[in-house]
């Protein structure tokens, strides 16, 4: 039996190289997951003159996590990654200017709600060594549909506009 921690990343997010951001999931549950990220000079973000990832891509460690959360939850029911916007966040903190090179930082999501439109809210930790390097609480959207969202016309109760 294969564990949902084997499956590799990309099968589980709508994102493609380089947009893969994380390496590996270290583990899922019902209400969220622990996934990981070694910092090299090959990292998306990379900024040799900081010697490492600005800590503001710290959110979007975040948001794919989120994002490889839902993928899971759709394969369990045999789903597709769905796309999914990150909204926002209220008081991303931070107490390092960046995530290191050389260094391995977990990124830990936890759902807090999630509603029938697709919203959700997570609170979102970054850590490296076992010491707190980021956290957040994130919201998303995860789109049902992607053409009906993209298209011109959108039906909003009962009423259509472009």
């Amino acid at each position: 039996m294969i564990e949902i921690t084997d499956i590799p990343i990309q099968e589980l997010i709508p994102h493609s190289p380089p947009m893969v951001l994380l390496d590996r999931m270290l583990e899922c549950t019902d209400n969220g997951l622990v996934a990981e990220v070694s910092v090299s000079q090959e990292s998306m973000f990379f900024d040799s003159r900081l010697g490492g990832v600005p800590t503001w891509a710290g959110i979007e460690y975040m948001a794919q996590a989120i994002s490889v959360f839902a993928g899971i939850r759709r394969r369990k029911h045999n789903g597709e990654p769905k796309l999914g916007f990150l909204l926002g966040t209220r008081k991303y903190n931070t107490n390092l200017p960046m995530l290191a090179q050389g260094k391995t930082f977990q990124i830990a999501v936890t759902q807090i709600m999630r509603d029938e439109s697709g919203l959700g809210s997570f609170n979102c930790y970054i850590t490296c060594d076992d010491e707190p390097v980021c956290d957040a609480r994130v919201n998303v959207f995860e789109v049902e549909d992607t053409q009906a969202f993209f298209s011109k016309e959108r039906v909003t109760n009962g009423q259509t506009s472009p």
